[in-house]
C-alpha cells in the first residue's frame, strides 16, 4: 500500500511528539507514535518520555487500549525488535493487533539492524518505511552522534543557582537553592539515570546522600542509580552519609592509583567500590573515568556538582547536556561560589553556546536545558 499525503501528516505528528522526549531520553532516541483506526480517527498517541521508561509505541497503545486492534501505527523511528531496558516494541504492536505500521526513519543502531521491521513483516503486518520528508532525521541527530561513541556515557551537568549565577553564598554554606518542585524533578532525573555523580568537594562540603527520594519510590523495574564520587586522593569520609549508606545502593569512588592505600582499604571495607583511574597532579583523567563507568553499564550520567567538577567536565569537552535551575535569589558577596569554575573559557568569543535551548517554569524557579553542540 503506497504512502499517502494523509500518512505523511500522521508521521509529521509522530515526529512532533518525538521532540517532547528531548532532555529526558538521551542517549536513547526520541520517538513518537500515533495510532489511528479507520472510522475512529486517532485513538492513541505517545512518546518516549524517560530514559529506561516505556517507549512511544507502548505509551500510545496504552491510551488506545482495545481500539488498537486493526489500526495503523505511525512511528517516527522503526519499531525495535530486541529486548533492551524495555521489551521489544514490535512485540507490543503485534500483541495489540496492529495491522499496518508506517515509520519515518530506520534505526541506525547496529544492534537493531532492522530486526523489529522484519519481525513485523514475517507476522503478516503491512510495513512501510523509511519515509522521507517529515524531518525525522533532524530529531535523531544527537542519537546518531552518541552511537558513534560507545566509550563514554551521555553526560548531563545539572546545577541550581541564584539569578546572579551562584550556587552558594560561600563554600560549605549548604542549604537548598531551588524550590520544592525543582528538587522533586531532580529526584525524578535520578530515578532514570544509571549513575549520579559529584566531586569530592561536594561530598566534603554538603555530606549528600545522592539517593532518589520520590514519593512511591523508584519506577517499576528501575534499580537505584550508582552513586559516584570523583575523588583523586580518596578523601571521601568513611563516616559520611554516603559511605554509611553504601549497603543500600552502590557507591563507586573513582581515585588515582597513588592515593593512600589505607583510605582505599577503609572505603572498600565500608562497602564502596573503588576504581583506579589514571591522572596526574591530583586530577583524574575524566575521559578515562567515563570510559570505566561506561564499561560498567553506565549509559546516562547525571553530574550534580560542584563548581570544580563541572568546570573540569567542560574543560575536557565531556558534557552532552546542561540543566540549570535559576532561583529568584541573589547571593552576591566575595565568597559566593560560581556554578561552573575554571571551564577554560577566557573570552566571550570562546563561550560555549548551547543548542535546542528550552526554558520552562518549575514552581518559582526557571529551568534552562540545552545540548552542547557537536558532542559526538
Amino acid at each position: 500500500m503506497p504512502v499517502t499525503d494523509h500518512d505523511l501528516q500522521r508521521l509529521k505528528r509522530a515526529v512532533a511528539l518525538a521532540r517532547k522526549g528531548f532532555f529526558g531520553v538521551e542517549p536513547n532516541p526520541p520517538v513518537g507514535c500515533v495510532i489511528e483506526r479507520d472510522g475512529d480517527g486517532i485513538v492513541g498517541e505517545g512518546w518516549h518520555a524517560d530514559f529506561g521508561g516505556p517507549h512511544a509505541e507502548v505509551a500510545a497503545l496504552r491510551l488506545a487500549a482495545g481500539s488498537a486492534k486493526g489500526a495503523t501505527a505511525y512511528v517516527s523511528l522503526a519499531p525495535c525488535g530486541r529486548h533492551g531496558k524495555t521489551p521489544p516494541c514490535a512485540d507490543a504492536l503485534l500483541d495489540a493487533g496492529i495491522t499496518r505500521v508506517v515509520y519515518a526513519a530506520g534505526d541506525p543502531n547496529p544492534d537493531e539492524d532492522g530486526y523489529g521491521v522484519e519481525r513485523l513483516r514475517r507476522a503478516g503486518i503491512a510495513v512501510e518505511g523509511p519515509v522521507e520528508g517529515v524531518a525525522a532525521e533532524s530529531v535523531l541527530a544527537r542519537f546518531h552522534g552518541s552511537l558513534a561513541r560507545t566509550n563514554t556515557p551521555w553526560t548531563v551537568c545539572k546545577w541550581a543557582m541564584s539569578i546572579d549565577g551562584r550556587i552558594a553564598p560561600a563554600r560549605g554554606a549548604g542549604g537548598a537553592v531551588s524550590g520544592t518542585k525543582a528538587r522533586r524533578l531532580t529526584h525524578h532525573w535520578r530515578a532514570h539515570a544509571d549513575a549520579v555523580a559529584v566531586g569530592v568537594g561536594t561530598v566534603l562540603a554538603d555530606d549528600p546522600l545522592l539517593t532518589c527520594r520520590l514519593e512511591g519510590g523508584l519506577p517499576n523495574g528501575r534499580a537505584p542509580a550508582k552513586r559516584v564520587v570523583f575523588d583523586p586522593a580518596l578523601r571521601t569520609p568513611v563516616d559520611g552519609r554516603l559511605v554509611l549508606d553504601a549497603t543500600s545502593s552502590p557507591v563507586w569512588i573513582l581515585g588515582l592509583g597513588d592515593a593512600p592505600a589505607e583510605r582505599r582499604d577503609a572505603l572498600e571495607a565500608a562497602g564502596c567500590r573503588v576504581f583506579e583511574i589514571p591522572g596526574a597532579a591530583d586530577e583524574l583523567d575524566l575521559a578515562a573515568a567515563l570510559a570505566v563507568l561506561r564499561e560498567h553499564g553506565v549509559q546516562r550520567l547525571l553530574v550534580e556538582g560542584g563548581a570544580r567538577i563541572h568546570g573540569a567536565f567542560f574543560r575536557a569537552g565531556l558534557v552532552d547536556q546542561v540543566a540549570a535551575f535559576v532561583a529568584p535569589q541573589v547571593f552576591g558577596g566575595p565568597t559566593a561560589v560560581p556554578a561552573v569554575e575554571d571551564s577554560g573559557i577566557a573570552s566571550v568569543g570562546e563561550a560555549l553556546r548551547l543548542e535546542e535551548v528550552m526554558w520552562r517554569r518549575i514552581g518559582d524557579d526557571l529551568l534552562m536545558q540545552g545540548y552542547v553542540p557537536d558532542r559526538a
